[in-house]
């Protein structure tokens, strides 16, 4: 969930990569909050990408559902509250992806795109509501509870109550489940001494229904959308990235995530949504090349080791300062 998000650019194009979060040395550990419109609450630019993670989604639900959704009874109003508004969010900011009427919610098919189109009876359904919000869209949804909440044995901060997490970018929700902010945090380099508790303090006082952005990145040595913390880099494809082709092996993945203080419960609800692009295609944006070189150079070694991108750091920065 956090980890390093500096600020800088913001999507401003439907046919560019929308997230490129890093700057200038030196590192530094922030939230790196920004606030945002209710119609930037989810976001759906490429249609085919979509189509993919989507279906991705519920292939993995489908075979690994008790590692990908759990779910606490105190998270229940939550949840509803979380579906509710979901309910009446996407099909009035997106007519073309979803139809809602009293009784069924359905999302429509692309064609070109491959999407699989379904609907479900809202009142026939047995779903958890979470459960359910998590399949309308590419986003994982995580629900925080408050300090001291009912049937939660610590009152030690935040704490995770409820989550559909089928993308997690090293961790899991098995692992994270029931815990609170600190100890899900507690891996992250620097975490405790710098931002543990600004990060609590502002969960305590958000205001409710606001919504906030931050980003966090690393690099990949595959595409694949989830990693739930078990596998590695593969030795034998790191051993073969180098200057010439790093481009080619290599995938910045971006964490877009949003929070929101649900304005009924009270709970903080955690969207993240992931953007995968091969290295070769963002070389192409004036600047970025450098800045990514920069960024991994000023990574801490912690942070590089935390990050798992010091068995090809080098390899990357090669490739990235030909441009």
């Amino acid at each position: 969930m956090l980890s390093d998000d500096p600020k800088s650019d913001r999507k401003t194009s439907q046919n560019g990569p929308p997230h490129f979060p890093f700057e200038e040395p030196p590192f530094r550990l922030s939230m790196g909050l920004v606030k945002i419109i209710t119609e930037e609450w989810f976001e759906i630019f490429d249609l085919q990408e979509r189509g993919f993670q989507m279906n991705e989604k519920i292939r993995l639900l489908a075979n690994q559902h008790d590692d990908i959704f759990m779910a606490t009874p105190s998270s229940s109003a939550a949840s509803t509250e979380t579906l509710n508004l979901m309910l009446k969010h996407l099909p009035s900011t997106r007519p073309d992806l979803y139809e809602r009427n009293r009784e069924t919610i359905r999302l429509k098919s692309h064609s070109n795109f491959q999407e699989k189109e379904w609907s479900t009876n809202l009142k026939k359904n047995t779903m958890h509501p979470l459960d359910l919000a998590a399949r309308l869209v590419q986003e994982d949804l995580i629900i925080m509870l408050p300090p001291g909440s009912k049937n939660h044995k610590t009152s030690k901060g935040w704490w995770l109550a409820a989550g559909s997490v089928a993308f997690p970018s090293r961790w899991s929700l098995k692992e994270k489940f029931n815990q609170p902010m600190d100890i899900i945090h507690a891996p992250v380099p620097f975490y405790k001494e710098q931002i543990q508790t600004t990060v609590n303090n502002f969960f305590d006082q958000m205001p409710r229904d606001e919504i906030y952005a931050r980003r966090n990145w690393s690099l990949y040595d595959n595409s694949s959308l989830r990693h739930d913390g078990t596998e590695q880099p593969n030795k034998i494809t790191v051993k073969k990235i180098d200057s010439s082709n790093a481009g080619e092996h290599l995938w910045l993945r971006v964490e877009r995530q949003t929070i929101r203080k649900l304005k009924g419960t009270g709970a903080i609800l955690f969207t993240i949504r992931i953007h995968l692009r091969q290295l070769k295609h963002i070389v192409s944006f004036d600047g970025i090349a450098s800045r990514l070189s920069k960024a991994l150079s000023a990574l801490p070694p912690e942070m590089q080791s935390y990050k798992q991108t010091d068995v090809f750091a080098d390899s990357a920065q090669a490739y990235l300062n030909k441009f």
